[in-house]
């Protein structure tokens, strides 16, 4: 669809991509995978016709009864990872967890363990590439006012180290043709090879002109 997009004349593309991003069919806020064993809601997922799933990010959310739900949530995210990993296993597969601040002061045992488990949850090959928790203070009920607590995130689980490993594990998966820009970015050089999305998208629409 982004390909469709991309190829559309200027102001076309400005009045039609509103509506495509709103269309819950064409963009939809989450994805349901098949894994090894049973189909897995995904929340982030980034894939390409060719080369499947690159991408797969899962995210969990807990403001209270955090010593009571804990364990629960280790063993959705321990299974649910083993599941997308014995059918991609190439795919960089991630997992974010939002806890309320709260957690740090009222139940500091807790907010030990979640940081624990989530070390753990990234310690072998075939579980999660990368893993970070993100601590926010929220209005309860209807969440209107959010702030982000980074002085509460250790470094090795912030949310910039998460997309950087992801991010590098896309990269280390797939040739040097593939990806081309984002790796000119994070290498500050420019790659003598053409990205082969690009030259396959040229081809194409050399095929379309000639026929």
């Amino acid at each position: 669809m982004g390909i469709f997009i991309s190829k559309l004349p200027q102001k076309l593309r400005t009045q039609v991509q509103p509506y495509l991003v709103k269309d819950r069919a064409t963009a939809p806020s989450n994805a349901s995978i098949l894994g090894k064993a049973y189909v897995k809601q995904v929340d982030v997922v980034v894939a390409q016709w060719a080369r499947g799933p690159e991408i797969l990010i899962s995210t969990k959310t807990m403001a209270s009864s955090f010593a009571k739900n804990l364990p629960n949530r280790f063993e959705e995210a321990y299974g649910d990872a083993k599941n997308l990993r014995g059918r991609h296993p190439l795919a960089a597969i991630g997992f974010v967890f939002l806890l309320h601040s709260s957690v740090q002061t009222n139940e500091p045992a807790s907010y030990e363990r979640a940081l624990d488990m989530l070390r753990k949850l990234r310690a072998e090959y075939d579980v999660y590439d990368s893993t970070a928790v993100l601590m926010a203070d929220w209005t309860p009920g209807d969440g209107s006012s959010v702030h982000i607590r980074h002085d509460l995130v250790p470094e090795d689980l912030s949310i910039n180290q998460f997309f950087s490993v992801s991010i590098d594990a896309v990269l280390a998966r797939t040739p040097i043709d593939m990806h081309v820009q984002v790796r000119e970015r994070r290498e500050i050089r420019e790659l003598p090879v053409q990205d082969e999305d690009v030259a396959a998208q040229h081809s194409e629409g050399t095929t379309s002109e000639g026929s």
